[in-house]
């Protein structure tokens, strides 16, 4: 049984390094997706900042047209991107879970396999006190006789 729990250890092990990169992997992917959203964001209200300057100078019906039409596609772009990022938090969540329980099955193994150890020194101790109090009932009797 310790041979096949030590394999299994192993085999989670392997498990939790590779449950480990994957929420590494989905933290980046969403820092980076929350840094894109960010420069969206900021280039939105810049954008909209010209558009009113522009504005308060007179704007002719093509011009203001371009701009609000440009301002509706960055809006839909920021949808996206909130959309993108609200996955990107799913995903990371569900990788985080994941890992979770490799490690609490591996946390599990690993407490198994020293209860096993223990058990084993325990065992081992009480074969050997058996063996010393033989040992001593013997000369015990060979002293008297």
């Amino acid at each position: 049984m310790s041979r096949a729990l030590h394999l299994l250890l192993e085999q989670l092990d392997g498990q939790e390094r590779q449950a480990a990169a994957e929420v590494g992997a989905a933290q980046l992917r969403l820092q980076q997706l929350e840094q894109q959203q960010q420069t969206l964001s900021q280039y939105q209200r810049h954008y909209c900042q010209e558009f009113q300057h522009r504005g308060q100078q007179g704007l002719g019906a093509h011009q203001f047209g371009h701009f609000q039409g440009f301002i509706d596609k960055l809006e839909q772009a920021q949808r996206q991107q909130l959309q993108g990022v609200q996955q990107a938090r799913q995903q990371l969540e569900k990788s985080r879970g994941a890992w979770m329980a490799v490690r609490a099955r591996k946390q599990a193994i690993d407490k198994l396999l020293e209860r096993e150890a223990a058990r084993k020194q325990l065992e081992a101790a009480r074969q050997e006190q058996k063996m010393l109090d033989n040992l001593a009932i013997y000369r015990f009797h060979k002293k008297n006789i």
